[in-house]
């Protein structure tokens, strides 16, 4: 029997049927007796059909497609039809006539019941052969519609099997070229060992493009990641393999360095060893390309070791570079106010900042520096806004409510608060914790956060000689696991749904609104007004559920009675990472509210089988101990290194170089370098819009700092213009943004695009920039409002390219009038794609390589699928 739900049909009552005949029987009817046979017929052919569905409902598709839909038949009034005038046994496909001479034969009945029979015993031996065929004799070669049985059930089982033999073929594939590989790293053939590794990548490519139409596109994405894994654990550094083709490398470096007339050790093994991992899997490349690429490292190395000017001025601000603050003339005192998520941590430092004659309070967001900046001057305490965007002067303020990132160094203050200390681990954004709390110029600084940073803060404090005292709290709300997982129809008021994307954030907030829920919603792309806003909205009561993405897990207090995850899971670039403990600790402590819930409730969608105990092991495990407390460059040091090399005549680093050699550089425990990967691409950008040598080091560091989104094209565009306009000394005016439309993506993407505006506007005070503040500020506020009331009602998806609704449950972006190139017939008048105009800029066009095309291939070389 099929794996699959049974669906046979329920029988009608032929006894009462019968009994039926003789009283509807009249001069137009069969005679009784046919009836009586065409009836006994009936029953014969309806059980025997039942059965065969019951036991194979997978070929109801045959059976209709032969007979009919096989329910209508077994209606009591049609079946009494049939009995009593039918011409046909099965009408819908006039099949066996009744009406003949012939019908008053029993051989006749037999006869059909007999063909019937070995209708379906054909259809039957199809259906199994094809079933064992797959399971046991299929090949790669064989396409699905060469499948004599095509039902649902051979159809997933085809699928299955073909992507088991997929993934083994190409798994033969890897090994294979293994085998290939080692006589040729033994042989130190480099060039043939590139051959036979991109030989190797072609054939993989090739098989999942072989297969993208054949498999579903989950399948597809799996198997590509799941290579890309293999792909890692052979030929990625230290793999054995990749560990037996660096020897053959540093031989090939090390004849370079010489024809050179370098040194051969002037590059330590740790050096090599940190090269290959930046290498990663184009340690397989050939000969020109690894020697192209060493010559790039080895520059980066050579402009510091050629002189011991510029690696002692690098390593002495490295070694003990707390040492050199003017903290260090304060005897500070640190009050760690340490607990987890609603446990009234926050409010107690911020309640010593308010008693202070002046201070200044760190947030790790613009939205809760604003909200800080409201609560303190609400109690009285006149407090200054200070974010990259915008400054709000409070008059006579005695006290500063800002993000992390400007902190006042060089200022003194009687108290000061840095929230949500565990960031001092953060990759991207660390080095600003570690920052303010090494350089912070008062005697009474709070920090508040987890314990997960505790050893942290103890190293920091011993090495800068300050004292410190440690408040535990505990959660003034409980938090239950409950029992059963939820679906979507369980959601009740005050729920959170937490999501992993923007799709996904959009996508449950249509579901929801389907079942007549006022919903909020809150994801990354979303600026921090629009998220203040739509999270008074659920505190106010005025929408029901909040859906909302990770970013709920910071900086937002919201009166939740339960946490709902819909998956414990994200994807990041098409790579997926399940959510660690800790992760989904932070996010589950969002769950109650002090005097509103005091017990907040944590659970899952229903789809995730295991959720709930992945949820209760996560709150039972302690947080780790982080171990890496971040520090980035500054302005300071990239100057002084230039300043000194041009005093000596000697060429000075550009800030790409500057920046990857601070990558190289080695930290006193417990200080680790930042990931400064996207400053780096933003350094190489300037540094191609800077051919004219007209940009300052500030103005370089400046633009290099600021806070570009690399994954939004329109958002690096806009960078890229005002960069160059800025570059050549031209006049740089801001966007307008059309704060009538209704597009979502549009509102996000411009309003983001203003923020930047306004940061590098402020950064570099005004130069170049022309612009009215009060009409900027007007035209964001009606941008945000008009985002806030589009996001407020019933969402309805339209087409990006011509604004033309698109049907539920669409798939795509764009309608299928636009994807078959009739956009320009639908396009509505004025509508703007995201982002500054396109018409003639193309000056301020990326480079080739800089631009982020939607087609091309993926990072490991697999071709991206195309609508």
């Amino acid at each position: 029997m099929d794996n699959s739900t049974s669906s046979s049909s329920t029988l009608p009552n032929y006894k009462e049927i019968e009994l039926q005949l003789e009283k509807n029987h009249d001069e137009a009817c069969h005679q009784l007796e046919l009836a009586k046979n065409i009836l006994a017929l009936q029953k014969d052919v309806h059980k025997m059909l039942s059965l065969f569905l019951s036991k194979h409902p997978s070929l109801r598709t045959n059976i209709t497609k032969q007979f009919g839909i096989f329910e209508n038949y077994l209606r009591p009034s049609n079946v009494i039809d049939t009995a009593l005038r039918g011409k046909y046994l099965f009408l819908e496909r006039k099949l066996y006539e009744l009406d003949s001479s012939a019908a008053n034969s029993d051989d006749y009945f037999n006869s059909i019941k007999i063909e019937i029979t070995d209708w379906l015993t054909a259809l039957e031996n199809i259906h199994i052969k094809t079933r064992n065929q797959i399971r046991e004799n299929l090949s790669s070669d064989l396409y699905e519609e060469d499948l004599e049985c095509s039902c649902n059930i051979c159809s997933a089982e085809y699928k299955s099997k073909l992507r088991e033999i997929v993934w083994k073929e190409m798994l033969l594939l890897i090994d294979n070229a293994i085998s290939r590989l080692r006589p040729e790293i033994a042989a130190e053939n480099i060039d043939r060992i590139s051959a036979i590794f991109y030989d190797l990548k072609k054939n993989l490519e090739k098989h999942i493009y072989k297969n993208q139409s054949r498999l579903k596109k989950s399948s597809i994405g799996k198997l590509e990641a799941q290579i890309r894994g293999q792909l890692d654990n052979f030929f990625k550094y230290p793999a054995e393999l990749a560990l037996a083709q660096t020897a053959n490398l540093k031989k090939l470096f090390i004849s370079y360095l010489r024809d050179n007339n370098l040194r051969s050790d002037l590059i330590d093994q740790e050096e090599y060893e940190r090269f290959y991992i930046q290498l990663a899997t184009n340690i397989w490349r050939d000969v020109r390309y690894l020697e192209r690429e060493f010559k790039k490292f080895l520059n980066s190395l050579l402009l510091i070791k050629r002189t011991d000017i510029s690696s002692n001025i690098i390593k002495e601000y490295l070694g003990e570079f707390w040492i050199h603050t003017n903290a260090r003339r304060i005897n500070r005192k640190i009050i760690y106010h340490m607990g987890p998520t609603n446990s009234g941590k926050t409010y107690h430092a911020i309640e010593a900042l308010c008693k202070a004659k002046n201070g200044s309070y760190l947030a790790p967001l613009r939205l809760l520096a604003a909200e800080l900046y409201d609560t303190m001057n609400g109690k009285g305490v006149p407090t200054t806004l200070l974010t990259g965007e915008e400054i709000i002067e409070t008059p006579q303020a005695t006290h500063y409510s800002s993000t992390i990132e400007m902190a006042k160094l060089h200022e003194d203050f009687d108290c000061c608060v840095i929230d949500e200390v565990q960031m001092l681990s953060d990759p991207q954004r660390g080095w600003a914790w570690t920052r303010a709390l090494i350089g912070l110029c008062t005697p009474e600084l709070h920090i508040c956060g987890d314990h997960s940073v505790q050893d942290l803060v103890e190293q920091i404090v011993k090495l800068c000689g300050d004292t410190l005292e440690i408040k535990k709290y505990e959660r003034m709300t409980e938090i239950k696991v409950e029992s059963q997982p939820v679906v979507l129809n369980q959601l009740i008021r005050s729920d959170a749904l937490i999501v992993f994307s923007r799709k996904k954030a959009l996508a449950f907030k249509m579901d929801l609104e389907k079942r007549n829920f006022k919903i909020s919603i809150v994801y990354g792309m979303l600026s921090p007004e629009v998220r203040k806003e739509q999270a008074r909205k659920f505190d106010a009561g005025e929408t029901d559920i909040i859906v909302s993405t990770d970013a709920i897990a910071m900086g937002m207090n919201l009166p939740i009675r339960r946490i709902v995850f819909s998956a414990f899971s994200k994807y990041i670039e098409n790579q997926e990472f399940p959510l660690t403990n800790s992760e989904i600790k932070q996010i589950a402590g969002r769950c109650g509210r002090y005097q509103r819930f005091p017990i907040g409730y944590v659970s899952c969608l229903t789809k995730d089988e295991d959720g709930l105990n992945k949820i209760r092991e996560a709150l039972k495990t302690e947080l780790p101990q982080k171990t890496q407390c971040m520090v980035g460059p500054d302005l300071d040091i990239f100057s002084k290194v230039n300043s000194v090399l041009k005093s000596n005549s000697l060429p000075q680093l550009r800030l790409s170089e500057f920046l990857r050699l601070f990558n190289t550089m080695k930290f006193k425990n417990p200080f680790y370098c930042v990931d400064l990967k996207e400053m780096i691409e933003l350094a190489e950008m300037i540094e191609d819009a800077n051919a004219k040598n007209t940009l300052s080091d500030a103005e370089i560091f400046g633009f290099a700092c600021a806070p570009v989104n690399l994954g939004l094209l329109e958002h690096v565009q806009f960078y890229s213009t005002i960069l160059n306009r800025y570059a050549n000394g031209l006049v740089i005016k801001s966007i307008v943004i059309d704060a009538s439309s209704s597009d979502i993506e549009y509102l996000e993407s411009n309003i983001k695009c203003v923020e930047l505006y306004q940061w590098l506007a402020r950064h570099f005070n005004g130069k170049n920039f022309d612009f009215n503040q009060q009409e900027l500020q007007e035209n964001k506020r009606l941008a945000i409002h008009k985002l806030n009331h589009v996001l407020s009602e019933k969402l309805v998806i339209k087409c990006t390219n011509c604004g033309q609704t698109l049907p539920e449950g669409f798939e795509f972006a764009i309608c299928e009038d636009c994807f078959r190139g009739k956009a320009n017939q639908h396009r509505r008048p004025g509508f703007k794609r995201p982002g500054p105009s396109r018409k003639n800029n193309s000056k301020h066009q990326l480079p080739a390589d800089k631009r982020h095309p939607a087609g091309g291939k993926s990072k490991l070389g697999f071709k991206k699928r195309r609508r």
